[in-house]
């Protein structure tokens, strides 16, 4: 149930070098090795076989299932068994496995924290995107490692992004795009009422605020503060059961106070 007759063990790994770890010690690639290579040939026929529109909505799709492609490649994992007298683990037998979902799941969570901006090209062509934004947060820290390495320099040329090109300090290292989960479109604000892309708002939404969570005011009602009103209602109370066969209720008024977003 579930299994694949057609993928079979990864044959290439044999032809592999041995983990960096164990290169000075006896081993040998053995046991069966998860076929990544057709995973991700399966999983191009089955997702990028859908995106025949051409637009860029298409080519983001596609960039983005090849860098879920990657996430899963570039997390594999060796797994090895020793053998030997007394356990001394004189050979090692060594194989490929895919990593757990939980890794590739926490690596594409932060790159979607980090996902690129993209726009058309100017020339019309969806074929090639255009980085526009980097990270969707700054990164304080490296800002603060440059602003520390242009200081030491006695206040000469203080930073100021001309100077001959030395700005003291190494160029920032550029991210792998090929990695990057991409997107095209700014989310819309949901704190705010839209009617043209029915959005409610959250004005007038009941929430909790003695929660951390996403019910609580704090989140939901987007800085803009809270209300406490009373509030009546009626709700059914005291049912019980008849024979046969219905429930019977009453009709009970509840006072309560609440609180809404501004």
């Amino acid at each position: 149930m579930g299994r694949l007759l057609s993928c079979g063990c990864d044959p290439s790994s044999y032809k592999d070098k041995p983990p960096g770890k164990d290169r000075g010690t006896q081993w040998k690639w053995g046991g069966c090795s998860h076929n990544l290579d057709y995973g991700m040939e399966f999983s191009r026929q089955f997702l990028d076989t859908r995106e025949i529109a051409g637009d860029i909505q298409s080519m983001v799709n596609l960039h983005n299932n090849q860098a879920g492609r990657l996430a899963v490649a570039s997390n594999m994992q060796v797994r090895c068994k020793c053998h030997g007298m007394s356990g001394s683990c004189g050979l090692k037998t060594c194989w490929k496995v895919a990593p757990d979902f939980r890794i590739v799941g926490k690596t594409l969570k932060d790159r979607f924290r980090n996902a690129v901006l993209v726009a058309q090209s100017n020339v019309g062509s969806v074929t090639s995107l255009t980085r526009v934004r980097g990270s969707r947060r700054r990164r304080p820290d490296r800002q603060r490692q440059r602003k520390h390495r242009g200081g030491s320099g006695g206040g000469g040329g203080g930073g100021g992004g001309g100077g001959g090109g030395n700005g003291g300090g190494r160029k920032r290292r550029p991210r792998d795009l090929a990695k990057q989960l991409f997107y095209y479109q700014e989310s819309p604000n949901f704190c705010e009422r839209d009617p043209s892309a029915d959005i409610p708002g959250t004005a007038g939404r009941r929430c909790n605020k003695t929660s951390s969570g996403r019910d609580g005011c704090s989140s939901l009602c987007c800085d803009r503060g809270y209300n406490v009103v009373r509030q009546r209602r009626v709700e059914r109370c005291r049912c019980k059961f008849l024979w046969c066969c219905f429930v019977q209720c009453q009709n009970c008024t509840v006072e309560e106070w609440i609180t809404v977003c501004k």
